[in-house]
């Protein structure tokens, strides 16, 4: 049994061969005799440690010290899921207060590769209906070679060789316009339109159209290949450059994607479980789940609450041991819930305070069963990027 003391003025500690005890196994601060915990701590060790609080002749249990601490500390019971599911995998977790410095490890930046996107001016006549927000190209010549050397569009019928006709959605027809130059002329009036007016007229229906335009335009011009990613939750999926629906393998014509990218702008709210279902469905289909965010300015950042620094395992000779506080941690955990929302400014505010604890940010989901799903965000370097981006992968402690 540990025997704990509390307090509602001071707090809740430990003292003398219990102290220890917590000490040798990193909970708490040592501060004079005593053993200070902090909420979540103390209700792994009454709740999982055999311990035992005393708050004068009176005996507290979970529940008691719950309503206790609640009263302070908002979402205690998503936090405390988050931080006793990794004690149970016998790893160190703590409180963060800002200031925790990781260790330097090798950094997570992940670099992708860029060549940019230099295609000559085509002559065509670009036909562009505004009310379908697609634009269409009769010149068989242009169309086949738009499709076959730069993915632009669809000749004829998806994966059918039937047609000649190349449809353009919205974001391929304004990146035409704006950076290759080709004449657009609006369906309806037969007068040339530029990609400021295909973009504006497009933005009053669709919100977010100019944000996602961004997005797909760093990628375009960096080579990659960007396509609907409709049928995987997902606003576009990714090839690398150099790929073409005339290059695959395996007897297949058609290349497919490895990457998936969900744009999310500062202003929009996910429910996390729908963030999360997002992620899973493209890892499901073996996707990298790649998540773009505007680059923020120092006054767009929020102070949105990180709960703890965590500690993985190293490798010592043959031997894979915890690490400690004396190690440095590697991760910035936030503790969410399936039913909470959370914002593209308040995510993007997080992975700058990890960023700038030289850390990973990861996100612990508690479900609704109190069961922990574990996302860790990492970030891509891609060169003269508007957005930041960074790799969303499932992990596992």
């Amino acid at each position: 049994m540990i025997e704990l003391r509390f307090d509602p003025k001071k707090g809740i500690w430990a003292e003398k061969e219990d102290a220890d005890r917590l000490r040798n196994n990193s909970f708490g601060e040592q501060k004079g005799d005593k053993l200070w915990l902090t909420p979540e701590e103390a209700l792994y060790v009454v709740d999982l440690q055999n311990g035992q609080v005393r708050y004068g002749k009176k005996s507290l249990g979970f529940s008691d010290l719950l309503a206790e601490f609640a009263r302070k500390e908002p979402r205690l019971m998503v936090k405390y899921n988050a931080y006793r599911d990794w004690r149970d995998r016998g790893l160190i977790i703590k409180r963060s207060f800002g200031s925790s410095k990781g260790n330097k490890r090798a950094s997570h930046v992940k670099k992708y590769p860029a060549k940019e996107m230099k295609m000559p001016k085509a002559g065509a006549r670009l036909v562009w209906d505004r009310t379908s927000a697609m634009g269409v190209i009769e010149d068989p010549e242009v169309s086949g070679r738009l499709f076959s050397d730069w993915w632009l569009g669809q000749v004829g019928v998806y994966k059918q060789e039937r047609g000649s006709i190349l449809k353009l959605n919205f974001f391929e027809t304004v990146l035409l316009a704006e950076h290759f130059g080709l004449k657009v002329l609006d369906a309806e009036t037969g007068k040339t339109i530029t990609a400021k007016k295909i973009m504006d007229g497009v933005a009053e229906k669709r919100e977010f159209a100019k944000t996602m335009y961004q997005a797909y335009e760093d990628w375009r011009l960096n080579g990659y290949i960007v396509k609907t990613g409709f049928k995987f939750g997902t606003h576009f999926r990714i090839y690398f450059p150099g790929a073409s629906p005339t290059k695959g393998g395996s007897g297949d014509k058609w290349v497919h994607s490895k990457h998936v990218l969900h744009v999310f702008p500062k202003e929009e709210k996910l429910l996390i479980s729908e963030w999360a279902r997002a992620v899973r469905v493209a890892h499901g289909v073996k996707k990298t789940f790649i998540l773009g965010m505007p680059k923020l300015t120092r006054k767009d950042y929020v102070d949105y609450p990180a709960d703890f620094v965590a500690y993985r395992r190293k490798k010592v000779g043959k031997d894979w041991i915890r690490e400690t506080p004396k190690d440095g941690a590697r991760y910035l955990l936030a503790a969410v819930s399936e039913e909470e929302h959370i914002g593209g400014q308040e995510l993007a505010s997080l992975l700058k305070k990890a960023e700038l604890m030289n850390l990973n940010l990861i996100l612990s989901i508690t479900d609704r069963e109190t069961a922990i799903t574990y996302y860790a965000l990492n970030k891509i370097n891609l060169k003269g990027a508007k957005y930041d981006y960074y790799e969303i992968e499932w992990m596992r402690p």
